[in-house]
This record gives structure tokens, sequence and C-alpha cells, in this order.
């Protein structure tokens, strides 16, 4: 895992079949297959790569149950993933519409959003999704980012600091809370953030820490007058 950018999720969480199409692969499953029984091959022929074939499955899921949110879901990863955008978009906004809980659509369609520039609903999808669901490690990591870029690093710190409370062994939202309070002018917090980071395993962090070698040295020499003062004292 990345210490930098926005996560997606993955399947479950402008191509269309045509009728013919839809009739060869009745034909080649010997029966209607069902709607479960396609999602799952759709999910097989994308993990494999072959994501224009996971599309038709799902869109033949959704041509037996067209309430079916999670292959809208899918189909939409795949859409993205092609470039087709616009497409997309309209698949989110169904499962969405489908199943306003549905938190893993929320997290995908605000990074189709950011790559579609609309970066003020990019935050808004994120921040709906928090608002509805559990606490998600990427949806603070990715709000985070977002306003980081938008160069809001005040507000991109605090987002950061709310995810790191839910999830405290998350190096990424060490890494990320690190970066903006560095902008803010925090620089000490900024390296206790990237210290943290690096324990957790964030290899970019490490790459980070020669900045931190005058904080570093002065809280070495802090502890070290404290150790003295409890001597003294005892």
């Amino acid at each position: 895992m990345s210490c930098q950018g926005k996560a997606s999720s993955g399947t479950d969480g402008d191509k269309q079949v045509s009728v013919p199409d839809t009739v060869l692969a009745y034909k080649e499953l010997g029966e209607k297959p069902d709607k479960f029984e396609l999602k799952i091959r759709g999910n097989k022929k994308t993990k494999q790569g072959n994501l224009a074939g996971g599309i038709e499955d799902y869109t033949m899921a959704i041509l037996i149950d067209t309430l079916y949110d999670t292959a809208y879901f899918n189909r939409a990863n795949n859409l993205m993933e092609l470039g087709a955008n616009n497409e997309a978009l309209a698949d989110y906004n169904k499962s969405i519409r489908i199943n306003p809980h549905f938190l893993e659509a929320y997290i995908n369609r605000g990074i189709l959003k950011s790559k579609m520039g609309d970066y003020n609903g990019e935050l808004s999808d994120y921040r709906l999704a928090i608002k509805i669901g559990k606490p998600n490690a990427d949806l603070y990591n990715n709000l985070g980012r977002a306003l980081y870029d938008l160069e809001r690093f005040k507000e991109s710190a605090e987002t950061y600091g709310e995810g790191i409370k839910h999830f405290p062994k998350d190096y990424r939202l060490y890494y990320g809370r690190g970066l903006a309070r560095q902008r803010t002018g925090d620089k000490r917090g900024a390296c206790e953030d990237w210290m943290k980071s690096s324990e957790l395993g964030c290899v970019q962090a490490n790459i980070l820490l020669p900045l931190c070698d005058e904080y570093m040295k002065e809280r070495t020499d802090s502890l070290k007058r404290q150790n003295e003062g409890k001597e003294q004292s005892e």
C-alpha cells in the first residue's frame, strides 16, 4: 500500500452489450443465467484483465435485475478503468440511488469526479460517505488528500487527524497529515507524524526524515535534560 494517493474500492464493493451479444452469452450458459453467477463470472474476467468481458456480464446481470446495485458498481469500476468516465458516473449514480448507503460507490465516484475536474463534487461524496457510513480509512485518506491538493492544508491536517482517531495504525494518515502540517508551518508536528508513519512501515516517510534532523536533535537534547533533572532531584 502506498503512503500517498487516493484509494479506490474494487469489485463488489462506453461499451454497451448488444442484443446479439446477450443472446450468444445466454446460449453459452445453456440456460437463463442467475444474476449472481453473472456477477461472479464478471469478477473473474475483470481480475484477469478482461474488462470488456466483465462489463458484458455485469450488463446481463442488470438486464435480469435492473435494481442490482453491485452490478452497476462493478460495471462503473471497469468503465472508469477504460476511460469511459461519463458512462461510469451514470452507473455510480444508479448504484447510489438504489442503495444510498453504498459506501464504496461514494468512494469511487469521488475519485472519478476528481478525474473529471469536479473537485467540489469529490469532497461532497467523501463527506457524505463519512456521515452515513462506518469509519473508513480510505475515506479519511482520500478526503485529506483531496483537501491537500486544493491547498486547504489546515482542513487536510484536521481530516487526517480525525482518521487517526479511528485508525491509529494506518501509516497513510500520519504521512498525509505530516505533509499538510508542513505546509501550515508546523514542522514539529510534521516530523512527529513522519516518524510515526515510518515506525508503522511507510518507506516514503523514511525519505522525509532527513528534513527532521534538527527537530530530532532538539528532542534528544530535551529528553537528555529531563533525565538529568530527574537524576539531580533523586
